[in-house]
């Protein structure tokens, strides 16, 4: 029985086998694939392609999606907690003479202020014979004490406020997204309303503050349509650049206010920054890191100059910077001691010492546009903790300067510790990078994070500046390729002839204001004048 039993088996076991080992020579190309996949290096062209697809992706969702009515914000001040609901008002009362100035006339509606002038002769002895009910016939008995009765009560009453109607507007906004329920509408700004704008401010990405500024405004009053043509927009600029990407490269988005690193086909970080401000906006430059300076110093660039600087030395006698040395035709001298009003922005320029207190922070990375844009750190970090940072005067700050330093001075053999030697021994270092890292200025209203979520950043400046072809390979790209932004200039005057000697030579670590090539000069560690911070 059990040799029949495994005759009969055979078959179907060595059916088994075969099937098997045919599934496992189909499987072999299969799985050599992704092996073959894995093996292929990445390219910055890769990166862009799968942020444009992910939001194109995300962009037909929204068209799709049915139109509904949709409850706008709209404009105003900053709502937050306590705003809206009924307020106090204090009714005006009754104006007593004494409010009255002296030589002004009475309000419409009150009584005339009688001045009562005392008789030149005396004042007649009353009657001894009257008796007490004269009193109210209007004569008063001389040496009787008027007692004055004290001004009534102010009246409160309670009105709507000025807010309340944004307010409600907000409540009716955040139940038609689900952060509310129906019953939950208010029209005072209370911890409930708070709650629920924490949480689609979480939801959009933005700082959690539990207030409705004009960020989040934006994004509340933004329509699935309107999201969507931010994000085509996007991808329209990111094919365009896609061509041209390099494998590493920085990026620096305008919209999103942020800074990202792509090495070798990959993203290696994302950090907040500050960029231009709208009046003096940050260009859509094509360019590159040369290296980096540690511990610099700060030129204060002609725009700061002469629109923030020099009316303060004209007025208070000082920079108002710390650690800041004045020069006047190149010799140093003390601010209070020089009348500002006759010296022209061209005669002077304002250097701050290299420390925690500099507007550079500890870093800069030096690039080679003639406009004096650079990236570089801080001394407030406190700006990044908004969502709107358009707050420079044209150059980019980083939130993490020092985790940008130590990653582009890593193939120049500097580790963190010999960093941090450099750092504490305050003096301005210059290195240069083996290899040109390049910089690329881009103006994208969307954005991808990591986790595949989709932003939209909108515009932050009224005149999208337009971007010019990239440079090509070994090409130092030209400065001022695109428009840019407008900036305040000191006019050229001659300078008046002084009969004092020649001044002596500015100190070494600061270059001539007159030398076209002071910008590119980042080798020798010279400080640039036309600098932006």
């Amino acid at each position: 029985m059990l040799t029949t039993i495994r005759t009969c088996a055979r078959p179907a076991l060595g059916a088994r086998v075969a099937a098997c080992l045919l599934a496992g020579l189909l499987a072999l190309p299969v799985q050599a694939a992704p092996s073959t996949a894995s093996g292929t290096s990445s390219t910055g062209r890769d990166v862009v392609g799968t942020w444009i697809a992910r939001i194109d992706q995300r962009a037909a969702e929204l068209e799709a999606m049915p139109r509904v009515q949709q409850t706008r914000v709209g404009y105003g001040s900053v709502l937050k907690k306590g705003d809206g609901g009924m307020v106090d008002v204090v009714a005006p009362g009754p104006v007593r003479p004494s409010d009255v100035p002296e030589g002004t006339a009475p309000a419409a509606g009150t009584a005339p202020t009688v001045v009562v002038t005392p008789p030149a002769e005396p004042i007649p002895q009353a009657d001894p014979s009257a008796t007490p009910g004269n009193a109210l016939s209007g004569t008063a008995t001389p040496g009787t004490v008027v007692e004055v009765l004290p001004p009534p009560p102010a009246l409160t009453i309670q009105v709507r406020a000025r807010t309340a109607d944004r307010v409600g507007r907000l409540s009716t906004r955040l139940i038609e997204l689900g952060f509310l329920n129906q019953e939950q509408w208010t029209e005072t700004f209370d911890d409930t309303l708070e709650v629920a704008v924490r949480a689609f401010q979480l939801s959009e990405g933005l700082m959690q503050d539990g207030k409705v500024g004009e960020v989040t405004r934006q994004a509340l009053d933004r329509t699935p349509k309107e999201a969507a043509k931010l994000m085509r927009g996007a991808t329209a600029s990111m094919r365009a650049f896609q061509t041209s990407v390099p494998d590493t490269v920085i990026l620096v988005n305008l919209p999103s206010q942020t800074v990202s690193f792509i090495e070798r086909g990959k993203l290696n970080f994302t950090m907040r920054a500050v960029v231009g401000r709208p009046s003096r906006q940050t260009p859509l430059l094509q360019d590159r890191v040369t290296s980096v300076t540690i511990n610099p110093t700060w030129t204060v660039p002609p725009t700061v100059l002469v629109e923030d600087k020099l009316p303060v030395l004209r007025k208070k006698g000082n920079t108002g910077i710390k650690d800041a040395v004045v020069y006047l035709d190149g010799v140093e001298v003390v601010p209070e001691s020089i009348n500002w009003w006759q010296v022209t922005p061209e005669r002077i320029r304002i250097v701050q010492k290299p420390g925690d207190d500099n507007a550079l922070g500890r870093f800069r990375f030096n690039l080679t546009n003639g406009d004096g844009i650079f990236l570089h750190g801080t001394n407030d970090p406190r700006l990044f903790e908004r969502d709107l940072r358009a707050a420079s005067s044209g150059c980019v700050r980083l939130a993490d300067a020092r985790m940008v330093a130590e990653t582009l001075l890593r193939p120049a053999k500097l580790d963190s510790a010999a960093i941090e030697r450099q750092l504490d021994s305050g003096k301005t270092k210059t290195v240069s990078l083996p290899n040109a890292v390049p910089v690329r200025f881009v103006y994208w209203t969307s954005t991808v994070e990591t986790d595949g979520t989709v932003r939209v950043h909108p515009g932050i400046y009224d005149d999208v500046p337009t971007s010019s072809a990239a440079p090509s390979a070994g090409q130092s790209p030209a400065a001022g390729t695109v428009s840019a932004p407008r900036r305040v200039e000191p006019k050229p005057v001659r300078p008046t002839p002084a009969a004092a000697p020649q001044p002596a030579p500015a100190p070494a670590q600061s270059s001539s204001t007159t030398t076209p090539a002071r910008a590119a000069d980042t080798r020798n560690g010279a400080e640039a004048v036309r600098t932006a911070m």
